[in-house]
């Protein structure tokens, strides 16, 4: 693998576990990579979900200037002006495109009968200013359970097929270890990859994309049409590898 020009990383099953902070080696690795060259991290996750520490290590950096957060499925931009992170463009999402989408979880559920007889553990639906996710066992699911719960991605994709068909007009993805996130046409991370590059003036085959679900229907497979380099990842520990392997052909 040779150096690219810049690096992104998905955050959740990719840096850190679903809804969990990254641990602090692989925040460690990740602001070695930016002393070398551009970092964005492409999550779905919102803004206030992202983790202290994190932000507060990179901030910290010389090098925070090349850093990139982009947010709730690349449908925000946050940079570190100096004194606190600030908003570089904002998509967002109606009150009653969210309730349609919520709507539209509730009656998929209902028809496929795919999370029958499942247990529930907090809050199902993270809604955010861009985008509505759906954890399917809810947002505080036991991390034993959360890589258990559906072999195969059975009851997963039944449901995702289910959304699709109920929301066209929307884009409908697979995301971290038991969501669904929905966001408006266009609004995704192939969205994130083209603005990055045109502000880093980085053709995307320059670029490296990282991610774990870089597979048909989920929400990184669509930054492969912008022609960016892509790696696919099992989870954290290969991220590390990954991570120790870009550190060496950037040195």
């Amino acid at each position: 693998m040779s150096c690219p020009r810049a690096a992104l990383f998905d955050l959740d099953e990719t840096l850190a576990p679903s809804f969990e902070p990254p641990a602090s080696e692989m925040i460690a690795r990740v602001l070695s990579l930016l002393e070398r060259i551009p970092v964005a991290i492409v999550t779905g996750r919102d803004f206030g979900r992202i983790g202290d520490e994190f932000l507060a290590r990179v901030s910290g950096s010389p090098h925070v200037d090349r850093f990139f957060l982009l947010t709730e499925g690349a449908a925000q931009c946050f940079r570190w002006d100096g004194a606190a992170w600030h908003e570089v463009y904002a998509e967002s999402l109606s009150p009653l495109e969210c309730e349609r989408i919520k709507t539209a979880f509730k009656e998929a559920a209902a028809e496929t009968g795919a999370l029958e007889g499942l247990p529930v553990f907090g809050e199902q639906f993270v809604q955010k200013r861009a985008m509505m996710a759906f954890a399917a066992l809810g947002i505080g699911v036991p991390r034993d359970l959360k890589y258990t719960w559906d072999p195969g991605n059975a009851r997963r994709e039944k449901l995702f097929s289910a959304i699709k068909r109920a929301l066209p007009d929307l884009e409908v993805l697979m995301g971290g270890a038991t969501s669904i996130d929905v966001t408006r046409k266009g609004v995704d991370k192939a969205y994130g990859v083209r603005w990055l590059a045109e502000h880093l003036n980085i053709a995307p085959p320059d670029m490296l994309y990282v991610g774990d679900a870089l597979y048909p229907g989920g929400n990184d497979y669509v930054v492969i049409e912008t022609g960016i380099k892509t790696r696919p990842t099992s989870g954290p520990e290969e991220t590390a590898r990954i991570l120790d392997e870009l550190l060496v052909q950037c040195a």
